[in-house]
Formats: C-alpha cells, sequence, structure tokens
C-alpha cells in the first residue's frame, strides 16, 4: 500500500483492502444479524441495527488498529482496547431501573458480546466469530424458556424470597426487633385507661 504520512488512500488501496478484508466484515454483520435478530424479535431497546452497527463499528476499529500499526509502527491493540469503555457507555444506556427491578442487562451484555465477534471478525478470527454469534443466538432464544420457567416456578420463587430476606439490610432488621419489642413492652389502651382511672370514693 503507498498510503502513508502524507498520502491519501487510493482507490487501488481500497481494493486491496476489500479484497483482504472483506471477509471479517462478513463475519461481523453476520454475528451481529444473529445478535440483534433476537433483540428485534422480542422488542428489545438494541435491536438489529444497534447490533449490527456496534459489531461493524467494532471490527473496522480492529482493522484500521491493526493497518496502523503496520504503517505507522506501534502496538496494534492500543485502539482496540479503547472498545472495551466506549461500549460500557452504550450497555449502561440500556440498563433501567423500575420500582426496584433492574431491567436491560441481558441486552447490554448482548451489546458486549457483539463487540467481542467485532473485533474478533476484525482480527481475522472468521470463523470462530461466526460460532461464537450461533452460540450466543442459541444462549439468548433457546434458554429464554429455562429462565421464564425458573422466575415463575413456585420452589425457586420461595428459595429467592428467603434470599432476599437474608440479605436484607442488618439495620433495618435491628430496628424492625426494637420495634416488635416496644410493641409487645406497650400497655394496651384499655390497661393505662384503667390504671390511670381515679379511685371510686365509698
Amino acid at each position: 500500500m503507498a498510503v502513508g504520512h502524507y498520502t491519501n488512500e487510493t482507490l487501488q488501496d481500497f481494493q486491496l483492502l476489500a479484497e483482504i478484508y472483506w471477509p471479517r466484515v462478513a463475519a461481523a454483520v453476520i454475528g451481529g444479524g444473529l445478535i440483534g435478530a433476537e433483540n428485534q424479535i422480542y422488542g428489545k431497546s438494541a435491536g438489529l441495527r444497534t447490533s449490527l452497527l456496534v459489531t461493524l463499528a467494532c471490527a473496522v476499529i480492529t482493522i484500521v488498529s491493526i493497518e496502523t500499526g503496520y504503517l505507522y509502527g506501534g502496538e496494534p491493540s492500543r485502539i482496540t482496547a479503547q472498545i472495551i469503555a466506549g461500549i460500557g457507555f452504550i450497555g449502561g444506556g440500556v440498563i433501567l431501573r423500575n420500582r426496584g427491578r433492574i431491567h436491560g442487562i441481558t441486552t447490554a451484555a448482548s451489546i458486549f458480546v457483539s463487540a467481542g465477534i467485532g473485533i474478533m471478525a476484525g482480527s481475522g478470527f472468521i470463523v470462530s466469530a461466526v460460532a461464537i454469534a450461533i452460540l450466543s443466538f442459541v444462549i439468548l432464544m433457546v434458554l429464554r424458556p429455562v429462565d421464564y420457567f425458573i422466575n415463575r416456578y413456585p420452589l425457586f420463587l420461595r428459595l429467592r424470597a428467603i434470599d432476599r430476606r437474608k440479605m436484607a439490610d442488618p439495620s433495618e432488621r435491628a430496628s424492625s426487633r426494637h420495634a416488635v419489642r416496644r410493641s409487645a413492652h406497650k400497655p394496651a389502651s384499655g390497661e393505662a385507661s384503667a390504671e390511670h382511672a381515679p379511685a371510686e370514693r365509698p
């Protein structure tokens, strides 16, 4: 390639890069499409287009990191390492808390997996990227009924309730015990009025 510090990419350079890297980009698109399809089917906030863009961007950044490391020297992973920090912002944006319950963690995890697939594809691990995408798709689709069953089976619900009671705030438990003790030692209203009532004259 003739690209250097003071030269721009030509059409021939682009064609050469396309011949080398198009399988990587295709693997990234396939992987992102599988993850995004599952999110789109179930109406998640990070749907098909979001997952495709995340995977494609990670693959492109990885390819650019490899090429710039080859052309200008340096460690190719220096740019790729920053992808993780950027994906954290996107993943944090889909996590919501509503009425004490947290939603969107699985969607955020799928975005993180999409980024990993993009990095893998951009690094040249084409077959591995597609294989991980298929495995992730199977996990998201096949295990959904298992997740649904666990969240509604009475035994698991009882175990979850016991665990939540054990994990309760110790200060709250102490205050509740003190409240019970005060209510136990507090005399009834009828008894208090009988004790403080004036004695009858003979």
